[in-house]
């Protein structure tokens, strides 16, 4: 794919306020393998795939936010990853200033990672999940028809710095086809051991709400 020439210095992001869904917490799971300690950030392999990156953060509040992770501009802009997040916890003094950054709209691995936290992905799921057409929102975001199966990442994320280690949020990932696949995701994070909650849609891990305009 023909690598396009806007600048990840110039991301641009959009932040909607009034965000009220919940999203569905994920328990019960056992969680195997950790991984992200040697791994890219998920905008910085954008970047390297595409020749681009930019996030739009599409809802927020003080629970969560869905951000779309992309690559072009204008016209050409597609969503390579929809991200879902839901924060755990209250906010540390220790981590304050970077939560402060991430919910005014800027790149939630880049703003840890640039203040020199460890990012662990704790996974709880791995693989690909069908997205049923009624989800227009994630059809015209991706530019891509529905329905289809989308390679799904879910995982607990944590950070570490010096003793402190935190539970920061948990994260729903839906990758682009042509971005990641459900076997790209099992290469880089590993297999994963679940319950037997039989979690197999979208809906499982994503409040629906989301997806109203």
């Amino acid at each position: 794919m023909q690598a396009l020439t806007s600048s990840p210095s110039s991301t641009k992001r959009r932040v909607h306020s009034g965000w009220l869904p919940l999203f569905a917490v994920c328990v019960g799971f056992v969680l195997v393998g950790c991984g992200s300690q040697g791994q890219p950030l998920n905008s910085e392999r954008i970047e390297q795939t595409f020749g681009s990156y930019g996030v739009d953060v599409i809802q927020s509040s003080n629970e969560g936010r869905v951000s779309s992770l992309y690559s072009g501009s204008g016209d050409n802009k597609v969503t390579r990853t929809f991200a879902v997040v839901k924060f755990t916890g209250r906010v540390r003094p220790a981590f304050a200033s970077e939560h402060s950054q991430v919910t005014s709209g800027q790149s939630l691995g880049a703003v840890f990672k640039g203040a020199d936290w460890k990012i662990e992905k704790h996974n709880i799921f791995v693989g690909e999940l069908e997205i049923p057409r009624k989800y227009t929102l994630l059809s015209e975001l991706m530019r891509i028809g529905l329905p289809q199966n989308l390679a799904t990442h879910v995982y607990l994320l944590v950070i570490r710095k010096h003793q402190g280690s935190y539970s920061y949020a948990t994260i729903t990932e839906l990758h682009h086809p042509d971005y990641l696949s459900a076997e790209d995701l099992k290469e880089f994070y590993g297999e994963i051991i679940f319950d037997d909650s039989n979690r197999t849609s979208i809906d499982d891990y994503i409040d629906p709400e989301i997806w109203k305009k």
